[in-house]
């Protein structure tokens, strides 16, 4: 019976996926270097995780469009849903999801709002703005430790450099992201990289005039002026780099 649950909870939870090809919907490409991928599920993940209840991990799954673990959560009150799950987290552990401060909730993979944290927690899968859901720190073995609270704002630090100075009552993850020695996994050869949706990246010196402006010559002869992106901006010189708001970049 209990299996015959699973299989009926994981049903609803996955649907189909429709690559975009990296165009928008007027069909002009925004993101290069995208399509031609593999006909895949995908799983509803729940970002917001504010049920304010504790749940069991039930099963461990590895899903092709996230590189870290997917686990299902079993509510108190019934409800399942699949979340990106902390290192370290094994089948039968208990966590807690909501933004009320309640006993015990200190479990690896629990969300909570960064204002129950201290300082110096390293946390996961973070909300940018409030019921947004989670987008910064998704990725395998990624993390982010807080490095300031103050009255409505926490300064987050991740392993790129960046500080993000964001609301305290946004939502995090305890722990860091799981299958961390993803870095270390061999693609052997190009076809998974295009099964995957990820499109060959080709030198501008190998192109045409008309399609960068490194093209063109004859040979592999460069053109004589400093290194520009597609766009036709110069990559090696001046400031290039937009920084938004509540980002900080910590020079190195």
């Amino acid at each position: 019976m209990l299996t015959y649950t699973f299989k009926i909870i994981t049903k609803f939870l996955r649907f189909g996926y429709i690559p975009s090809s990296g165009r928008n919907f007027s069909g002009v490409i925004c993101i290069r270097h995208k399509g031609g991928s593999h006909m895949k599920k995908s799983y509803f993940i729940d970002f917001f995780r504010r049920i304010n209840l504790f749940g069991f991990v039930s099963k461990i799954i590895k899903s092709i469009n996230f590189t870290g673990f997917l686990g299902l959560i079993i509510y108190q009150n019934g409800l399942s849903c699949y979340n990106l799950l902390s290192e370290h987290m094994k089948i039968g552990d208990k966590i807690y999801s909501g933004y009320v401060w309640v006993k015990n909730w200190k479990l690896i993979g629990s969300s909570v709002p960064l204002k129950f944290l201290p300082v110096f927690t390293v946390v996961n899968n973070i909300e940018i703005y409030k019921f947004n859901g989670g987008q910064l720190a998704r990725a395998a073995g990624t993390s982010a430790i807080i490095t300031l609270q103050n009255f409505d704002r926490a300064s987050l630090k991740l392993k790129s450099g960046w500080i993000y100075n964001i609301s305290n009552y946004n939502m995090c993850t305890l722990g860091i992201i799981s299958n961390s020695l993803h870095r270390f996994f061999n693609f052997k050869k190009a076809g998974i990289m295009r099964s995957l949706g990820i499109r060959p990246t080709v030198r501008g010196v190998a192109m045409n005039p008309c399609d960068h402006p490194h093209g063109g010559g004859e040979g592999r002869k460069s053109p004589p002026v400093g290194s520009k992106s597609p766009w036709g901006w110069l990559t090696k010189s001046g400031k290039n780099l937009v920084v938004k708001k509540n980002r900080i970049k910590i020079l190195r």
